[in-house]
């Protein structure tokens, strides 16, 4: 029961990332207001289909909804998997472009900066 309370954290912080609400997602969705609720509490187990097409709607892999133990680096990933595929075919040499210059461009400043380059910046 703990998992599918987790599971349905996920789907509302997703819900939340996105700016939508509950019932935005279930009309999206093509499923009841309720169902969502129930889901998002973890009291409902969703089907296949119901999570996929949560999935869409929020712009997430089923495997970084579905596997609770996925390390924070590999959810990172997955995340940054999930902004590529959300743009236009026609936006996402320019999104990858871009992300490979910030990237040059942060390790430099960590090389720089003589900082330890697996240390989290953002925990400075």
């Amino acid at each position: 029961m703990e998992l599918l309370k987790e599971l349905g954290r996920r789907i509302q912080k997703a819900r939340k990332e996105k700016g939508l609400t509950q019932q935005e997602l279930a009309d999206q969705s093509h499923f009841s207001l309720k169902h969502v609720q129930s889901c998002e509490r973890g009291v409902k187990n969703p089907s296949f289909e119901v999570l996929r097409a949560f999935c869409k709607v929020l712009n997430l892999s089923l495997d970084s909804l579905m596997n609770l133990d996925l390390p924070e680096d590999e959810q990172a990933a997955n995340d940054m998997r999930q902004l590529y595929l959300s743009c236009p075919p026609a936006a996402r040499k320019v999104l990858l472009n871009s992300t490979r210059a910030l990237a040059d461009e942060l390790k430099e400043m960590v090389k720089t900066a003589g900082v330890d380059p697996d240390e989290h910046l953002e925990d400075k």
